[in-house]
């Protein structure tokens, strides 16, 4: 009898490694991020109060990001930098020390899904 018991202890505490282990795993897999999708054409869908929706956004491989109205010339350029927990930092000029710092919640070939500090979520969809 004590060694059936024994033995299902020995079960359950590899069990519980194996899928405490798997988790682990699979969690470090989901932080990986292909920061190339980023660059290109994106519009953005942050709700109707939200600034960021009536424009649309070039994100270029060199770190910079120029912002226009759909149906303007002008334009302004922001730029855009990876720290290092894969959040998305934005600032309005370059050498700024602080941005605004968003947790990329998906990235995908053709969406972008971030989530600033205070809740707001935007959901970018690149443009063909």
């Amino acid at each position: 009898m004590k060694n059936v018991l024994i033995g299902l202890l020995i079960v359950a505490a590899g069990t519980g490694a194996f899928f405490l282990l798997r988790k682990k795993k699979n969690s470090d897999v989901k932080n990986e991020i292909n920061k190339e999708w980023i660059a290109g054409k994106w519009k953005a869908d942050a709700g109707k109060d939200s600034a960021f929706s009536s424009y649309q956004y070039d994100f270029l491989k060199d770190g910079n990001i120029i912002r226009s109205v759909s149906d303007s010339v002008k334009a302004d350029t922001l730029h855009y930098e990876w720290n290092k927990v894969n959040e998305l930092v934005w600032k309005e000029k370059a050498d700024d020390s602080t941005g605004k710092t968003f947790s990329v919640v998906k990235l995908t070939q053709d969406s972008l899904q971030v989530q600033s500090k205070d809740s707001l979520l935007i959901l970018f969809t690149k443009l063909k």
